[in-house]
């Protein structure tokens, strides 16, 4: 363009669908700024949907037992395809755990997730890491352990890095 053209420039401004899903009013144009009345709305729903927390992490686990149970007993052409879905349970956990502050169970659920990237099926010592791992889920979906969960907590990581140092 050259300096003596004389066009003109239009801006647009587009509708902001992150901002609609964080509840920032349509005619609020503030840059950078979440008032606090939408905080406190967003704050609601997240409590809301934390009451079907225990009925979710349950149903997860359910599925984790399946998947795994499938892994163990497929041919390898299916083996992948199970190994896939107890990958994505296990990040479900992880991050449904940590949303509602049961990091506890996100902690097992990212270490799940992290060792289904190198699960050798015919490696019996990782069965026994899965099942630890799945079992540890377990006891702590049971005790209902919100936050670090103390004592308790400490005694299942413990439980978990042993079975995992004995059969690695």
């Amino acid at each position: 363009m050259s300096k003596n053209s004389s066009s003109k420039i239009e801006i647009y401004k587009r509708l902001n669908k992150l901002k609609l899903k964080a509840g920032i009013p349509l005619d609020e144009d503030v840059e950078g700024f979440i008032n606090a009345s939408s905080i406190k709305n967003a704050q609601i729903k997240i409590d809301e949907k934390e009451l079907g927390y225990k009925s979710e992490i349950e149903e997860i686990l359910i599925f984790i037992n399946e998947s795994w149970k499938d892994t163990a007993n497929s041919d390898d052409l299916q083996r992948k395809k199970h190994l896939d879905r107890l990958y994505n349970y296990a990040n479900n956990i992880k991050d449904l755990a940590e949303t509602y502050n049961y990091h506890l169970m996100s902690h097992f659920g990212l270490s799940l997730r992290n060792f289904c990237e190198k699960i050798n099926v015919s490696n019996t010592n990782h069965h026994v890491i899965v099942q630890a791992h799945i079992d540890v889920m377990w006891a702590a979906f049971e005790q209902n352990i919100k936050g670090d969960g103390g004592e308790l907590a400490q005694e299942l990581k413990k439980m978990l890095e042993i079975a995992i140092k004995q059969n690695s």
